[in-house]
Parts: structure tokens; sequence; C-alpha cells
């Protein structure tokens, strides 16, 4: 969302009086007001989302019952199990997620000569020919079956249900095996289930290939130092979330710090980063990113930029100069945000 689509929606949130139906009334107005605004999906998706929270409970199971009839608004349902979730109401998002994806199901089959993928972004297609060598032809569904079997699986956690989780995040990966947020879940996950450590380092290392800004690069390195912590190795756990704040600070890693401070009864040492890496070294954990997805996020970011897809070139470009600080990356990602 852009800085101006978030101005809208907390100047709408903060009109909201708590009278439902005053509230229902100004909304609707909003929506009228905004739907032509060219930030219109986003400024939408969020009062539509809001209309959900003021409605009386008996009203939300009504509306989760009539999206189970649909069979082709898979984006409505979708929205409106979003919407479940953020209220809280697991148990409906979950009876609603299935019927989503039991309508969605079937639409696409592998066969011979065609694989088909659910991706978010079109460097995830040069990233998985890159990764994933293949003779068949890559077709992409205009179904979001990734991110609705990686939303499945997060509804399923709140509910404690940890192996059908894992089953939902496997199928999720299976539609887009490169999908990094798919990928960090599933160690998450496993990390929640308790006493599935190598699993969540599986998985964990899994995901490195693909974290290519700051804060996933962060993410991972306070995965890693959860898995030390757990492995009773409290020194390299240290170094790795000292190594996560340098790339992106956290309050997650630095409770960990507290935690392991305290554990120790002493001070986290004052590190020069020559330290840090030779102890990530040490211990086989990888230093920075992946060379060859930066490369290839670098590449797309140039075929777009001759395409004239100026969109997706900002994007390509705003990833590689985050994680790399390169000179020439910024001065073009500046001058394609001032077209």
């Amino acid at each position: 969302m852009t800085e101006y689509a978030q101005y809208i929606v907390n100047h709408i949130k903060s009109d909201l009086t708590g009278e439902y139906e005053k509230d229902m009334q100004y909304l609707y107005d909003c929506s009228e007001k905004y739907k032509e605004d060219e930030d219109a999906a986003d400024i939408l998706r969020e009062i539509a989302s809001l209309m959900y929270e003021i409605l009386p409970d008996n009203e939300k199971s009504k509306v989760g019952d009539k999206l189970k009839e649909l069979n082709g608004s898979f984006d409505t349902a979708y929205q409106a199990v979003l919407d479940m979730v953020k209220c809280g109401d697991f148990e409906k998002a979950k009876s609603t997620m299935e019927e989503l994806l039991k309508s969605a199901d079937g639409r696409f089959v592998n066969d011979d000569s065609n694989i088909y993928l659910s991706l978010n972004h079109v460097m995830e297609l040069y990233e998985y020919s890159y990764f994933f060598k293949t003779d068949k032809d890559i077709k992409c569904t205009d179904i979001m079956y990734n991110e609705y079997y990686r939303t499945y699986a997060q509804i399923l956690v709140h509910l404690g249900e940890y192996e059908a989780a894992v089953k939902a995040c496997e199928t999720a990966i299976g539609w887009n095996p490169v999908d990094l947020e798919s990928l960090l879940e599933m160690a998450e996950i496993y990390i929640g289930m308790g006493n599935h450590f190598e699993e969540y380092f599986e998985a964990t290392q899994n995901a490195h290939r693909y974290c290519c800004t700051r804060a996933t690069m962060a993410r991972y390195y306070r995965n890693m130092g959860r898995y030390y912590l757990e492995k009773y190795k409290p020194d390299v756990a240290r170094a790795l979330y000292v190594y996560s704040n340098i790339y992106f600070q956290s309050e997650a890693a630095d409770s960990a710090l507290q935690f392991i401070e305290s554990a120790l009864n002493r001070k986290t040492p004052e590190y020069q980063i020559k330290e840090l890496q030779q102890i990530l070294e040490d211990n086989g954990i990888e230093l920075g990113p992946c060379a060859d997805t930066i490369g290839i996020i670098y590449r797309v970011g140039n075929l777009m930029l001759e395409s004239k897809d100026l969109d997706r070139a900002r994007d390509c470009f705003a990833i590689v100069y985050d994680i790399t600080q390169d000179e020439e990356t910024g001065t073009l990602l500046a001058q394609i945000m001032n077209q």
C-alpha cells in the first residue's frame, strides 16, 4: 500500500464513531468517493475489511455462509477469509477457506508437457527457470493457489492443527517453490510444533536462497539463531541475533539477546563484523544473500525496463538496492521513480 493510500485509510478509521449504522453509511460513502482513485484497489479493500469488522457476529456468520455458495468469486471469498482472520474468527475462516479451495482445486493439472505455477511476481518466473531446470512449458495460473494455501496453513496454526498446516504449506510450496514467504512459514510451523528442530533447520536453509531484502535476511538469521539456541549453542545464537539486527533491527532479536544475556549472566559483546562473520563461517552459515538470486532480480529489472514495464522494473531495482546499497542501482531506481 502506498503512503497516500495508508493516509486515506488512517483518516477514514479516525472518523469512525462506534455507532454501527452511522459508521456503515460513512464507509459506504467513502467507498463511492474513492472508487475511481488511482489507489482504489487498496483503499476499497481496507474499507471492506472495516465494514466486516463492525458487522454484528450473526451478520458475519451470514457473510461466511453466503461465500460458501460462490464458486467463481475467489477474490471476494478470499477477502472475506482475510477479514475473518483479522477479526480472530479462525474457525469460520477455516471452513470458508476450505470451501474456496474445494471450488478452486483441479482447474490446472500438470502433464507431460506443461507445469502450472502460482506466482506472485514476474521475477519468480525467472528464479524458477534458473533454479528448477525443466523442459516443460511453464504456465501461470490465474488463481492464487500459493497464497490461498499459505493463508490456510496460517489459519490451521492458529487453531493448533500443525500437521494439517504442514501439508497445506507443502501444497503452497508445490504451487510456487520459490515463494520465500511459504518457505519461511514452513520453518516457523516446525518450530511451533516443538521437537522438530532438524526439519526447522532444513526448511530455514531452503529459504535462504530466496532471501533478497534486508528484512528477509534479518528474518533468516533470527530463525537460524532460534535453531542454535534450541541446540544449546547460545554463543552462536547470540552472534546470529546480532547479525540479524545489522540487517534490520527487530524486537524479536532484541528480546532473544536479552534472554541470552540473562541465561548466561553476561552482557552481549561488542562484536566486530569480522568476528561475527567468522562465527557464522565456522558453523557453515551463509554470509549474506545468494548472489545468483540478486543477479536474477537485477536482470529481470533490466528486462522490465527494456519493455517499458516501469512498475515491475522499479520493484526489482528497489530489492537490489535495498540489499546491496549499490550506487549505480540507486541512481537507476531514482530515475525510474521520477518518470
